[in-house]
């Protein structure tokens, strides 16, 4: 039987429809994914009905990175559809068994004498994520980024700011080191509700785990020491899932196995 709290990230499987990723990442042994959508019908009905074949449950969704431009933006009528589109992924994931929406904290405007006109829509807009979460009981777990919360003071500063009860602090590993900072110094720090894995070596990000420079086992210590209870979710990048995908799935499985197993 499976781990109930190993994930793979559908991201990693770019260029595969979702529906094929999600069978893949079954296949190699997971129950359950982060669906990173590639398209706006990832959300759809028809798509929710092909992903329940598959028989793998969708612990997260990323909010799509691809579609970014519609949560991010200072246009009203493109922050209305984006949020038709959060509406309709919670509303698949709640079915799913999804229990955490990950997003990007917003990048602030250079233009900061304009904070009315084009920051305050965008805070509005991450509040209202939040309160759309908290309406389907899910989790908005906000990602450290290098661009705007690189430290775990700067994300949980951001958090505060918003004020919001469904927002938790999250940790993506490979984020972390890309500013210079120590994973393990960064999850001692806060508690997060989320975790991205995915291993650094000399400037180059998101390897698989277990093939760069970070210590697995003294992150996993932090961890269990905050009573972590989330899933161990994998996302290294997709240029290392372009062939072989079965086997490199499987090892990645191994891997959790050797070094996340309670």
């Amino acid at each position: 039987m499976a781990n109930e709290r190993f994930a793979f990230s559908t991201g990693a499987l770019f260029p595969f429809d979702s529906v094929d990723a999600l069978q893949l990442i079954k296949n190699a042994g997971f129950d359950y994914a982060e669906l990173m959508p590639q398209t706006i019908s990832d959300g759809s009905e028809q798509s929710t009905l092909a992903f329940e074949k598959t028989g793998t449950r969708i612990s997260s969704i990323h909010l799509p990175l691809v579609l970014f431009g519609l949560f991010y933006s200072a246009i009203p009528s493109a922050r209305e559809d984006g949020r038709k589109i959060v509406r309709q992924l919670l509303t698949m994931g709640k079915r799913m068994g999804t229990k955490v929406l990950v997003v990007h904290p917003h990048e602030p405007p250079r233009q900061q004498d304009m904070f009315d006109t084009l920051e305050k829509p965008l805070i509005d807009n991450m509040r209202w994520m939040a309160d759309t979460c908290e309406e389907f009981g899910i989790t908005l777990a906000m990602e450290n980024s290098p661009k705007s919360c690189a430290t775990a003071e700067q994300l949980e500063e951001y958090i505060k700011m918003l004020n919001k009860p469904a927002i938790l602090p999250m940790v993506d590993t490979t984020e972390v080191c890309e500013t210079g900072g120590d994973p393990i110094e960064f999850l001692r720090q806060l508690k997060p509700c989320h975790l991205h894995m995915s291993d650094f070596l000399n400037g180059t990000k998101h390897l698989p785990a277990g093939e760069g420079g970070l210590d697995w086992q003294e992150i996993k210590r932090v961890l269990d020491g905050h009573g972590y209870t989330g899933m161990y979710t994998l996302e290294p990048t997709y240029r290392y899932y372009l062939n072989d995908v079965p086997a490199k799935l499987e090892k990645a499985y191994r891997f959790l196995e050797e070094n996340f197993s309670d």
